[in-house]
């Protein structure tokens, strides 16, 4: 069981040694990157490796997934990393129709494949758009149409599931066989932090993670902490990890 933690979160804490520092101080051992954070493979390994890290997965742009695809493929041979995540489309980018999905999930797919060869699995991650209906299916639905799971799996993020209403229930079941990776985020409850654009630190929300990490701790491998805006960084990522080593033993 790998139970990581993207360091997205904790962009704001400083430079990269700071926010490496923070996440290994929190008692992480794994982190998800985004992508190799404006460094060679090379140095991004190295920087890595000298705060006693591991590279759990990473999170890569799409333009820099078809424009880069050789340096992510040796940052990860660097730091064992066998998973990318394609995190999201910019707004002016984004599908809006079910056609635009397919045209989406093509592309990905045909990375996948290329990825595939490299060894290093290829995956998705989703926020709360993607459960916007189009010709009577979700966008996600469209997207995964196109591929198969060996090409494109699916790192479910449920808190952004629940935030668009969705049961998270019905899809992760609906699309097991694509589940590589869960992220685990709260929705804070109604009227409290405001200043954390209402998200909260794990366990301490809305989402039913006790029953989630029971059911899903059984369908995957990879769990990784995440929370869009965090006040305090060390008690967020510190209580956050205690409450998922607590239901993820």
């Amino acid at each position: 069981m790998k139970i990581s933690v993207q360091i997205y979160s904790i962009r704001e804490a400083g430079d990269l040694d700071t926010q490496l520092q923070l996440a290994r101080a929190a008692g992480f051992d794994w982190i998800e990157t985004v992508a190799t954070h404006g460094l060679s493979p090379q140095d991004f390994a190295q920087k890595i490796a000298s705060h006693g890290l591991k590279v759990s997965s990473m999170h890569v742009g799409l333009a820099v997934l078809e424009s880069e695809l050789p340096q992510m493929v040796k940052a990860c041979e660097l730091t064992g990393c066998p998973l990318i995540v394609m995190p999201w489309e910019p707004m002016g980018e984004r599908p809006a129709s079910a056609a635009g999905w397919r045209a989406l999930g093509c592309r990905l797919g045909a990375l996948g494949s290329d990825l595939q060869t490299q060894g290093i699995r290829l995956a998705y991650h989703n926020h709360d758009w993607e459960f916007l209906n189009y010709e009577g299916r979700t966008a996600l639905d469209w997207l995964f149409s196109v591929t198969t799971p060996e090409q494109l799996g699916w790192e479910a993020d449920l808190g952004w599931t629940c935030r668009a209403g969705a049961d998270p229930w019905m899809w992760t079941q609906r699309f097991e066989d694509r589940l590589v990776a869960v992220h685990a985020k709260d929705i804070a409850h109604c009227g409290t932090a405001v200043a954390e654009d209402g998200w909260a630190t794990l366990g301490q929300g809305t989402v039913p993670w006790p029953a989630l990490f029971a059911a899903l701790k059984q369908k995957v491998d990879l769990f990784v902490f995440e929370h869009d805006h965090p006040v305090d960084f060390q008690r967020t990522l510190g209580d956050s990890l205690t409450f998922m080593k607590q239901h993820l033993a």
